[in-house]
């Protein structure tokens, strides 16, 4: 049987949430990511597509992107960006595209489970 556990989410404070909130990486073609991100350093694009620190061409899987993607999201947590809830949760998303909603659930499970 599958385990499944709360933890403690760290998200932006409220003060700054519109300001780091980002649509997902994945609508976004290189070209479009690095003009996003453009005069928006605290966007959380920054940190899911890295290689738009970089010059273009740059190897987007390389480990210095996730290097710098590290390194971003813990400056921005020790900047004060980010606060890390107090008690461990469970949390509940919806997603409305186009008049369809998906709800679900963010919780953490052993990897071993997640492979099966």
């Amino acid at each position: 049987m599958a385990q499944i556990k709360s933890f403690r989410a760290i998200r932006p404070v409220e003060a700054k949430a519109a300001e780091i909130a980002a649509l997902p990486y994945d609508v976004y073609n290189r070209q479009e990511a690095k003009a996003a991100v453009g005069g928006h350093p605290k966007s959380f694009l920054n940190i899911d597509r890295p290689e738009t620190q970089f010059p273009d061409g740059y190897d987007m899987y390389a480990p210095e992107a996730y290097e710098k993607a590290r390194d971003m999201i813990r400056g921005m947590i020790e900047g004060g960006d980010f606060v890390q809830d107090e008690k461990p949760g469970y949390y509940l998303y919806e997603l409305t595209m186009n008049g369809r909603s998906q709800t679900g659930i963010v919780a953490c499970a052993a990897i071993d489970d997640y492979r099966k």
